[in-house]
C-alpha cells in the first residue's frame, strides 16, 4: 500500500480505536513478569544485503573485518589522515584501522556464481563468516557454478578449500586470470619475495591445487559469461582484475582492491598499501578506474569498502569522495 493523506487518516483513526482497548490492558501488571534488559548481545549480527543489476540478482556477504595500521599505507601524512577523517565524519585513528572483507554472489538467471570468497581462518578471528553468510542467504556451495577470482591473495580465496586439500565448492568452475596464476605458481617470484610474503605463496597454491581439473584461465577484455566481462587492474598483484556486470540498461564495476582505506583512499588516491606488489603501477590503475567511474557515473562495489561495498564515485573540486548506495528495498 502506497501512503496517502487519505488512508493515513484513516488508518489513524483505526489505530486509535484498536489503542482505547489496547491501553487499559498494557497498564495492567502482570504478576511475576519482570521488566529488565536482555542481556547485550556483544556481537554484531551477519552481514547479507541483496541488490539487482537489471536482471542480475547480487548478494553481498561480509566475511568480517582486518584490524590494521597506518604503517601499511605508503604516502601516508597525519595530519592529511585527519582531514581525510574529518570530510567523511569518522572518529581519527591510526591504529586498529578496520577495513572490510566482503564477498559476493551474482545470479545471473542461467549461473550462480561467488566472486571472491574471503579469508576463513587465515587471518585471525574478526573474519572468516563467508560461508557461514553463504548459507544465511540461502545457498548451498554445492549450487555454485563457477567462483570468479579477482586475485589470488589469501582475504580473497581463504574460502575455497579446507586445509587438508577438499574443495569447499564441489561443484564449481575456478576462474583465474592467467598472469595471476602464472605469478603465484612461479617458483622464481616466490624465491625472490621476502620471507613474510612467501606464505602468501603456499596459501594461493594451496586454496586453489583441488580445483586443477576445473580450472579456467581468462585474461582482460573476455567475456566470462553473458554479461560479466574481465577488467585489467594490474599494480596491486601482477594478474590483479575487476569485472564490468551489465544487464538491460544498469551496470556495475566490481574492482576488488583497487583501494583498501576507503576513509583515506578516495581523498588521497596516491597512498597506496604494502599489499600492493607494484605502487606505482597501483596508482596509476587507481586513478584510471576513479577517473572512469566518475566520469560514466557507473556504480562500483569493492572488497573493502565498507560493507555491502556499493556506491558512487563523485568528483568535486578536483577531489574525489564516495557516496554509498542507498538501500534497495525492493528487488
Amino acid at each position: 500500500m502506497t501512503l496517502t493523506r487519505r488512508n493515513f487518516i484513516t488508518s489513524s483513526g483505526a489505530i486509535a480505536a484498536g489503542a482505547a482497548i489496547a491501553v487499559p490492558l498494557a497498564n495492567m501488571a502482570i504478576p511475576g513478569v519482570g521488566h529488565a534488559a536482555a542481556p547485550k548481545a556483544g556481537a554484531q549480527v551477519p552481514g547479507l544485503y541483496r541488490f539487482t543489476v537489471g536482471e542480475f540478482e547480487v548478494t553481498a556477504i561480509l566475511d568480517g573485518y582486518l584490524n590494521t595500521d597506518s604503517e601499511l599505507i605508503s604516502g601516508y601524512e597525519e595530519t592529511e589522515a585527519r582531514a581525510a577523517h574529518r570530510t567523511v565524519r569518522r572518529p581519527f585513528t591510526s591504529t586498529e584501522m578496520k577495513i572490510a572483507v566482503n564477498g559476493y554472489v551474482v545470479n545471473t538467471g542461467e549461473k550462480l556464481l561467488v566472486i571472491d570468497c574471503g579469508t576463513a581462518d587465515f587471518l585471525g578471528p574478526t573474519a572468516g563468516r563467508f560461508h557461514d553468510g553463504l548459507t544465511g542467504a540461502g545457498y548451498r556451495p554445492s549450487q555454485i557454478d563457477a567462483v570468479l577470482t579477482t586475485h589470488l591473495h589469501l582475504d580473497h580465496v581463504g574460502g575455497l578449500s579446507t586445509k587438508e586439500g577438499e574443495a569447499l565448492f564441489p561443484d564449481a568452475e575456478l576462474i583465474s586470470n592467467k598472469s595471476e596464476w602464472d605469478f603465484w605458481h612461479d617458483d622464481g617470484a616466490r624465491a625472490q619475495a621476502p620471507d613474510a610474503v612467501k606464505g602468501f605463496f603456499d596459501i594461493a597454491r594451496m586454496m586453489v591445487r583441488p580445483y586443477q581439473k576445473r580450472i579456467t584461465m581468462t585474461e582482460p577484455g573476455k567475456e566470462i559469461v553473458p554479461g560479466i566481462e574481465a577488467i585489467s587492474m594490474p599494480g596491486h598483484t601482477p594478474g590483479h582484475m575487476g569485472f564490468l556486470l551489465t544487464s538491460g540498461n544498469e551496470s556495475l564495476l566490481i574492482w576488488g582492491d583497487l583501494l583498501h582505506f576507503p576513509q583515506l583512499q578516495f581523498a588521497q588516491p596516491d597512498w597506496s598499501v604494502a599489499f600492493d606488489v607494484d605502487q606505482e603501477l597501483a596508482r596509476q590503475t587507481r586513478a584510471g578506474l576513479l577517473d572512469r567511474a566518475a566520469a560514466d557515473e557507473t556504480p562500483v562495489l569493492g572488497m573493502h569498502l565498507d560493507f555491502p561495498g556499493l556506491g558512487h564515485v563523485i568528483r568535486e573540486n578536483g577531489n574525489y569522495r564516495y557516496l554509498q548506495t542507498p538501500w534497495q528495498y525492493q528487488l
